[in-house]
């Protein structure tokens, strides 16, 4: 990281400061009762370096404005920028170099450092990246980073920072990704997602980690009056997993989306904890995360929509739906309101189930063999959150991950 400025060196001081004064979690509070802060190695110094294999090969066959790779959470400088004129895309130490304004305004804004995983982020993350779009302007292709994780050193510590101002629009896309590692690599990331009045970001979370890596991630975005902010969380790899979206509709009219999609697999534990927050009148949410497990597999869904006192006209849905493909794993999933105020219109459901022995028998009449019929049950019970992914190479490339989980 490029020698940054005396405000950020404060910043970081004092988010280290925190992480010796915060209590230790210890697996025995609310929000942390099925997945031990242990595994995602919160307190203490930095694990060893399990040893170094290849990264794999780059994802993301299709067209970007801008794509940024960073491996073991190196600065990298962006490659193949074509942007409109205003638009910067770098990397965020180097624009903590430049002293943006922009980035000083904004970061740690939205997840600062607060409790132990914000602080742990704030105080050792090493390279990541910055997007910014000004007022009116439309970047047409997504924007992709790529955190690679080789097994050179025991944490991989990323940051994203995203700023839409009025009337702007863009995609981008954060992938993690490593091939399958001979020890524990510990990955913390975090996105504060900024999209001002009127503007409309899609952001993409695709979790591809091997075996080896425990990740735990922060996504929280800020939605204007009028603006429209979809997440998308796509898990597939790792070994733990936790990630906590939360969408906070701060202005009348903001639409704010949340979207999952997961499949479980080995031993493999994920963890998702969802929020919508309405701050103000007249705003919309919807969460839906759908997921498959199968083996001795483990999956959480925990989703919260708040309506503090002040939001009347709150117009907020959330599902989540599991499909249990294995005796030996187990779904659980909480849906959960918090509402103080009246005059509003809210839902959640939450399911979890089994493949339907009369859908398989149904196929099996027709001559469709029970692995064939297994797997395009899944694949039906998936494509409600696939279709809305925008992007058609990342929807094969996640159709492809999912078959691949079922052989």
């Amino acid at each position: 990281m490029a020698s940054a400025p005396a405000w950020a060196e404060e910043a970081r001081e004092a988010a280290s400061s925190q992480l010796t004064t915060l209590p230790r979690l210890t697996g025995r509070e609310e929000g942390w009762r099925f997945t031990a802060p242990s595994d995602l190695a919160l307190d203490g110094a930095d694990p060893e370096a399990p040893g170094q294999v290849a990264a794999p090969a780059a994802a993301g066959a299709g067209p970007r404005a801008a794509r940024l790779e960073l491996v073991d959470g190196q600065p990298a400088a962006p490659q193949g920028v074509d942007v409109p004129d205003g638009v910067v895309v770098a990397e965020l130490g180097d624009a903590l170099a430049g002293d943006a304004q922009v980035v000083r305004d904004r970061l740690y804004g939205l997840i600062g450092f607060d409790d132990r995983p914000g602080a742990l982020n704030a105080a050792r993350w090493d390279a990541g990246t910055l997007v910014y779009v000004p007022r009116g302007v439309e970047v047409e292709q997504p924007i992709e980073t790529a955190l690679v994780a080789t097994g050179a050193h025991g944490r991989v510590v990323g940051r994203t920072l995203v700023v839409l101002e009025e009337g702007a629009r863009a995609t981008v896309i954060d992938r993690c990704s490593s091939a399958d590692l001979p020890g524990s690599v510990q990955a913390s990331t975090a996105a504060e997602l900024y999209v001002d009045d009127g503007a409309e970001l899609e952001h993409l979370t695709l979790i591809g980690w091997g075996a080896g890596v425990r990740h735990h991630a922060m996504v929280r975005a800020r939605t204007g009056r009028d603006a429209r902010a979809r997440s998308v969380v796509l898990t597939l790899g790792g070994d733990v997993v936790r990630v906590e979206p939360t969408m906070i509709c701060a202005g009348p009219g903001a639409d704010a989306r949340a979207l999952g999609l997961y499949f479980a697999d080995g031993q493999q534990h994920f963890e998702h904890r969802v929020v919508a927050r309405h701050e103000a009148p007249q705003t919309y949410s919807n969460l839906l995360y759908k997921g498959a497990l199968k083996d001795t597999a483990h999956t959480v869904f925990f989703g919260n929509l708040v309506v503090p006192p002040g939001a009347p006209g709150t117009d907020a849905y959330q599902t989540n739906r599991n499909l249990v493909l294995s005796a030996g794993a187990r779904a659980d999933t909480i849906p959960f309101l918090e509402i103080e105020t009246a005059e509003v219109k809210c839902s959640h459901a939450g399911a979890v189930g089994r493949v339907d022995d009369e859908h398989l028998f149904y196929l099996a009449s027709r001559g469709v063999p029970a692995a064939v019929a297994k797997r395009l049950i899944v694949m039906g019970f998936v494509q409600e959150v696939l279709e809305q992914v925008a992007l058609p190479e990342l929807r094969a490339e996640v159709e492809a991950a999912v078959e691949a989980k079922l052989r």
